[in-house]
């Protein structure tokens, strides 16, 4: 046999292992996805009310939704920013544009980066906010509204806050000293006067709705605004097909770089202890010693997290596990923002230190890093290599779509 032949026979040999190789790795994945809750996004979706979803649209991009700013819910969520706003801390009310325009025009901050709604409200997606201060618990609805929630939907719950949240769609002053009570009859008060200024200045609105309830225009709540603005966002931000899922229905195979990730992300790096399930988030609160940005919810360059809704101390620094679809593109990441990139994200999982410098913290603020480092859930994550943190990405941006 001559020398050329055997090269060939040789390459040969060499290509089909390498394809079995690959071939059998891709089975394990598939098999770590579909054991670690993957659900096809057809399942995920089931919004009763989407005769409501036109409604909501308006409502979305209306202003007349807060009190006494010029602000809608469209303002914080963009498209071009992966439904979110692009900024490491909300700017809200009294601002103008969007990005860092908004934040250079005096808008007011919040303590906490905007969410991404990616999913929301559906099957099974039913804890909200960084904080999980609205949530499904036991089959009722817990939340700021105590025994009284004004619907058993907690996502229809979770749409009611922002409108009556300071800073965020209620400006702090103009005559809203009354308003700012830790009270619910306070709160449905508000509610009432939104509801009277989306009456005028959403009338084609508020007639559809109300035709579409079979109600009086009169009798019109803030309630019924905010269940067609549930619909709106179920249908909007659904749960689409990924080229995870393409793959996990071999309509496509993944690169080399791909499937290392995803072996990486249900094994060494052990991503999937929290971030498992039909969203790739078991929606439970855990420590991750991310560096703090901006004021905190708590003042002073802290937040609390969980804390603030449970007073439990066992929650201190805790925050909900984000999902992951379209993940990519709603940087900047963590609860503040802190962290610009997914690299970034990752490694403070196992190595935080890296991302800052501790030489330019002063006492209280190293103090209270401390204190996050010594409650995180997240340092029992195995050390990751930067390809290895890359081959991650590469594998979490098959959850884009």
């Amino acid at each position: 046999m001559s020398f050329v032949i055997k090269f060939i026979l040789i390459l040969c040999l060499l290509f089909t292992s390498n394809n079995l190789f690959a071939d059998g790795k891709s089975e394990i994945l598939k098999q770590f996805i579909l054991k670690n809750g993957f659900v096809p996004h057809q399942q995920l979706f089931n919004n009763k009310d989407s005769n409501l979803s036109k409604v909501g649209k308006v409502l979305f991009n209306s202003t007349a939704i807060s009190l006494n700013g010029d602000i809608s819910c469209s303002t914080c969520h963009l498209d071009n920013k992966g439904s979110a706003d692009g900024l490491p801390i909300a700017a809200a009310i009294g601002g103008s544009g969007e990005g860092i325009e908004r934040f250079k025009s005096g808008a007011q901050l919040l303590p906490r980066n905007t969410l991404p709604f990616w999913g929301r409200g559906g099957i099974g997606y039913d804890t909200f906010f960084w904080d999980g201060k609205v949530q499904l618990l036991e089959g009722s609805v817990s939340s700021q509204f105590g025994t009284s929630p004004p619907s058993n939907d907690p996502f229809e719950v979770a749409v009611h806050l922002p409108a009556v949240q300071i800073r965020e769609m209620l400006s702090d002053g103009m005559g809203v000293e009354k308003l700012k009570q830790e009270n619910v009859n306070v709160a449905n008060t508000t509610y009432d006067i939104i509801t009277e200024k989306l009456k005028k200045y959403e009338m084609h609105a508020s007639a559809k709705l109300a035709e579409t309830l079979k109600k009086s225009k009169n009798n019109l709540t803030f309630s019924d605004y905010a269940r067609s603005l549930a619909a709106f966002i179920r249908d909007k931000f659904r749960i689409k097909e990924t080229k995870l899922e393409r793959f996990v229905n071999n309509e496509t195979t993944l690169s080399k770089n791909e499937l290392n990730g995803g072996l990486i992300f249900y094994g060494k790096g052990r991503c999937a202890t929290c971030h498992s399930g039909p969203y790739f988030s078991d929606f439970d609160f855990y420590s991750v010693p991310f560096p703090q940005l901006g004021f905190g919810a708590n003042g002073f360059g802290v937040d609390y997290g969980r804390y603030n809704v449970t007073f439990d101390t066992n929650d201190l620094y805790k925050f909900r596990t984000p999902p992951l679809h379209n993940v990519e593109k709603t940087a900047p990441y963590g609860h503040d923002g802190s962290l610009s990139t997914l690299n970034e994200a990752i490694i403070a999982h196992f190595d935080p230190l890296r991302l800052i410098d501790l030489n330019e913290m002063d006492t209280k603020k190293r103090h209270y890093f401390y204190q996050k480092l010594a409650s995180s859930d997240s340092l029992n994550v195995n050390y990751l290599t930067d390809s290895e943190v890359d081959n991650l990405v590469d594998f979490l941006k098959l959850l884009n779509y």
